[in-house]
């Protein structure tokens, strides 16, 4: 008798679970109203982003009006302005601006929609290390735009501007140019200040050992150098203003590594 009822409580409860299994249809239904919800979204904030279009360009061009006045204090900064190229140039410009804006604002709420969806799916310590990582990669992305866009561009474009005799070459701009320019290295700083979060989690995973980094430093040195000497000017300044925060960036990812993945026996090693 009781086995009977043991039977019939394991097989309702089985039935339950079957029940709460989505199929494969309604889970294409729902990824489909996540899709719909992100895109309306995404769209109403393009629409606002180009209704204050006026207010994005003055903004996207303050490092340039900065570069300008440093190189021309005494001058009226309307002759510096950059130029359309084209007729259709400057709208399709800011149609770009707009949408980069509208994502970059609508990026918490996609992300929000696409982990309902997918963390559905997923183990408990699999969500337990997406719920650490992804706020804080999402923070360090701000973090390292913010840099690039009030840092390491205007000190660009000054660099860039002041490398050719202006006797010679008109420092005329075009907008279509300049903003493609900006949006490139503010995404890129944004992906570079990833660094520390990638170094813990590949330490975390077993994959590099936290000491590994640490043997590592010179080459970091070396290859951070080089990367700042890349997408900065020949100015030893600029240059020094990139590489000093990926050199803090990697001394940030390797004790961070070194304290959430080290054996629980070792000490922090001396720098090499």
């Amino acid at each position: 008798m009781i086995n009977q009822v043991q039977d019939r409580v394991e097989k309702f409860a089985a039935g339950e679970q079957a029940e709460a299994r989505m199929t494969f249809g309604e889970h294409i239904e729902e990824l489909r109203g996540r899709l719909i919800k992100s895109i309306a979204f995404l769209l109403i904030m393009i629409v606002v982003a180009m209704v204050f279009y006026k207010e994005l360009v003055s903004f996207i061009l303050a490092p340039h009006i900065w570069a300008m006045q440093r190189l021309h204090p005494n001058e009226s900064m309307d002759a510096y302005r950059p130029i359309s190229g084209s007729y259709g140039g400057p709208i399709l410009a800011v149609m770009k601006l707009a949408f980069i804006v509208a994502l970059f604002i609508s990026s918490p709420f996609v992300g929000y929609q696409m982990w309902a969806f997918i963390g559905a799916g997923l183990y408990k310590h699999e969500k337990k290390w997406v719920v650490r990582f992804a706020p804080i990669s999402f923070l360090l992305f701000v973090i390292g735009c913010g840099f690039g866009f009030k840092i390491l561009v205007p000190y660009c474009l000054y660099g860039l501007s002041n490398s050719m005799d202006p006797k010679l070459i008109a420092p005329t701009v075009n907008f279509s140019e300049y903003l493609s320019l900006v949006m490139t290295l503010t995404i890129i700083l944004g992906g570079v200040f990833q660094v520390p979060l990638i170094m813990v989690f590949l330490s975390k995973i077993g994959l590099v050992k936290p000491g590994s980094w640490n043997r590592w430093r010179r080459h970091a040195i070396v290859v951070n150098l080089l990367f700042a000497a890349i997408v900065t000017p020949a100015d030893i300044f600029s240059m020094v203003m990139v590489a000093i925060p990926l050199l803090v960036l990697y001394e940030i990812g390797f004790i961070v590594s070194w304290i959430v993945a080290r054996p629980k026996s070792e000490t922090l090693p001396a720098k090499p």
